[in-house]
């Protein structure tokens, strides 16, 4: 489905965030397919969604990457979810709660 710009703007990095939070270590296309299943594929990120969400993620501190070969021999880059992220997580989880109660109790009107 296509959401605006400004609607997903806010919650790109809590998805993120939270898929390296439940699904630990990941490279990019393992986060693209998870995202996309456990929203019961609501959310198709594309690689230039998600690597600059990443790339900025890590700048803030949020997330860590490191190189690691992969059973196949192939190098790949993953990421996981560092404590500063996992704090920054749990506290827009709250926020976007408070966010979507109050949105729910206007369009219900």
């Amino acid at each position: 489905m296509f959401f605006s710009n400004g609607i997903i703007k806010g919650a790109v990095e809590m998805i993120v965030l939270s898929a390296l939070k439940e699904n630990g270590q990941s490279y990019g296309y393992q986060l693209i397919k998870y995202i996309k299943s456990e929203s019961s594929e609501i959310f198709e990120f594309g690689e230039g969604t998600l690597y600059p969400v990443l790339y900025k993620l890590e700048e803030k501190g949020f997330v860590k990457s490191f190189v690691k070969e992969a059973p196949s021999g192939k190098k790949r880059k993953y990421y996981k979810i560092t404590n500063t992220g996992g704090k920054f997580l749990k506290d827009r989880k709250i926020e976007f709660g408070f966010f979507f109660k109050g949105l729910k109790n206007i369009l219900s009107n």
